[in-house]
């Protein structure tokens, strides 16, 4: 893991020069939705990079940019990504990480994000909602997290790993793993209903086929086989991860 705090200094210079002479907004078709904007970066010019819903490349990211319904963002070794929602949210993007806004739509009359942690890493901080039918999913390879009000993060590689530290968070098999538990221990059926949230077993005792609630101050690791546990959250080891650390301060500065 690189230390950021070693490069902060030139990565925050970068980043003030992208802000004064980087922001070039895009021409969008007014069918395209803007959910939010592009509100931090870390990085060279180029590590974080956007592919809009309707292009085929990827473009660098600018400071301010608007971020549209079904954009994908990327980033390289030793940067990151901060994403300001219409509605007051933020989610957090890692290095060497790929995010996916799938068909996330945000108005005032309307809140429904459903995206995509490919690969990576993301921190979110998400505000709370009482607006009817509200939703706001996140998914990753085997694992979706459906949440209402709270601050949580989610890495993904051969496995999906989430803590939760306020709030609370369901977390249930996607549709892809879901059938593959199916195919290895029985026959393909019906749909069935799946089960409200329940206390999660022990380590690694059952496969995730329902969802299970996670509370603030523990986390969940779910493996590619779909099997899963869960444990509380090691703050000493936390200590060290200048990741989390750098969001616990930006989560800080929102509160001020």
């Amino acid at each position: 893991m690189f230390q950021f705090r070693k490069r902060f200094s030139g990565l925050t210079i970068a980043t003030l020069a992208f802000a004064a002479f980087g922001f070039i907004e895009l021409k969008q078709s007014p069918s395209l939705t803007a959910i939010g904007k592009i509100n931090f970066m870390l990085g060279k010019e180029g590590d974080v990079t956007i592919r809009r819903v309707n292009g085929k490349n990827w473009i660098a990211a600018k400071f301010k940019m608007d971020v549209l319904k079904g954009d994908q963002i990327r980033t390289a070794a030793e940067s990151r990504c901060e994403v300001k929602l219409n509605e007051g949210s933020i989610i957090r993007i890692g290095e060497n990480s790929t995010f996916d806004f799938a068909e996330s739509n945000l108005s005032k009359y309307a809140r429904q994000v459903d995206a995509n942690l490919k690969r990576g890493k993301i921190w979110a901080n998400v505000t709370k909602s009482a607006r009817a039918g509200s939703k706001f999913e996140v998914k990753s390879p085997t694992a979706v997290c459906a949440i209402r009000g709270t601050i949580y993060r989610m890495e993904a590689d051969s496995t999906t790993r989430v803590a939760v530290y306020d709030g609370q968070v369901d977390v249930g098999p996607t549709n892809d793993l879901r059938q593959q538990l199916q195919q290895q221990q029985r026959p393909l059926g019906p749909p069935v209903q799946i089960p409200g949230p329940t206390q999660i077993p022990g380590p690694y005792q059952v496969s995730l086929e329902q969802w299970v609630q996670l509370v603030q101050g523990y986390q969940l690791e779910v493996r590619n086989n779909g099997r899963y546990a869960k444990t509380q959250i090691d703050s000493t080891k936390e200590a060290r991860s200048d990741w989390i650390q750098w969001n616990k301060e930006r989560d800080r500065m929102l509160r001020q």
